[in-house]
């Protein structure tokens, strides 16, 4: 009875912490990317459609993070209201206040696995199609000074202004274009349309060449020119899996995404430990932070030891033993 008490405790601030998270790391994406929205005419259900494909990756932030929030602000209230002490002095041990909260991290953390393994791939891969449509769509957005491009096997582009118009293509202005045979293309203008830049009054001239005056000339230019990037985030589980047979590089995501949603339970035991711990309600706010705080700092600090091959794909779970480990600990002072 005691136990389903507590639970039902912790579902009501669990819900108000879960939408908290979302609504701080959906602004957290809309501020970061404000600067991209108005310079590139993004429109109100593209954004709408980022926020949407985004919210897998959200969710795995906040379904965690809700759950510390959630234990200690049920614990801070029972112990405000001395139901803590009651308890206590009934004879019932504080151990048995963790299985109603280790069940409930076991069950999000199923779900943060689901999530991490096939939903947040799949959204993920639709996410940076949507960026990448935003940031190199087949027009340019806003004025370009200085653009200079590469595109694969087709040479050098370079335009002193590229300016978007009405027509669904781009002006250009002082253009210079060198082909992969050496060829010099100039113009003082040109129209980027239909997968090309189309240059006017142009000269070119060739290696050991005299100078040929144009009139008009289309040089291919893809409209989509930078090249997109398959991530690992972007992978379903399985195939993730296979290429991390071949890919050392994508050992330690595959890692993570296993000690992401064991995390989940690391944190609310040891949220729960701290909580049947504390003596004051107003340290449950304080311990809110400090769990938050040092599991991204030890999430952050394992991702660059693994990038400079300090340690091997396995130190995804840093943060995850480090936590298990003091709220062993806790749980024997308890005991």
């Amino acid at each position: 009875m005691l136990q389903r008490y507590l639970l039902r405790e912790i579902l009501t601030p669990y819900l108000l912490g879960t939408l908290l998270f979302i609504g701080l790391v959906t602004t957290d994406l809309l501020s970061s990317l404000s600067g991209v929205f108005l310079s590139r005419g993004t429109t109100w259900t593209q954004v709408g459609e980022l926020v949407l494909y985004r919210m897998p990756y959200t969710l795995g932030v906040a379904l965690p993070l809700g759950l510390v929030f959630a234990v200690l602000v049920a614990l801070a209230r029972w112990i405000r209201d001395s139901e803590l002490k009651t308890v206590y002095a009934a004879g019932i041990a504080p151990v048995r206040l963790l299985w109603p909260v280790l069940g409930l991290a076991v069950f999000v953390a199923g779900i943060a696995w689901v999530n991490a393994g096939w939903v947040k791939p799949e959204a993920q891969a639709r996410y940076d199609d949507l960026i990448y449509e935003i940031y190199y769509g087949h027009a340019p957005s806003g004025v370009l000074t200085n653009a200079a491009y590469a595109p694969q096997g087709l040479g050098v582009y370079y335009a002193r202004r590229v300016y978007p118009d009405d027509a669904g293509g781009g002006r250009l202005q002082g253009v210079r274009v060198v082909t992969p045979d050496g060829v010099v293309w100039s113009a003082d203008e040109g129209v980027w349309k239909d997968a090309n830049w189309v240059l006017k009054n142009a000269w070119k001239t060739a290696p050991g060449a005299r100078p040929e005056f144009w009139d008009t000339i289309p040089l291919p230019f893809p409209s989509r020119f930078v090249e997109k990037k398959t991530t690992y985030e972007s992978l379903p589980m399985a195939e993730l899996r296979e290429l991390a047979k071949v890919d050392p590089q994508a050992r330690f995501p595959l890692q993570r995404r296993h000690a992401d949603a064991v995390g989940v339970i690391a944190l609310a035991w040891l949220a729960a430990v701290v909580g049947l711990s504390l003596r004051e309600a107003a340290w449950a706010f304080v311990a809110v932070v400090l769990l938050i705080f040092g599991y991204y700092v030890l999430w952050t600090l394992a991702a660059q030891l693994a990038r400079f091959a300090v340690v091997g794909p396995y130190g995804a779970w840093l943060a995850d033993v480090v936590y298990f480990a003091l709220a062993l600990a806790g749980t024997r002072r308890l005991l």
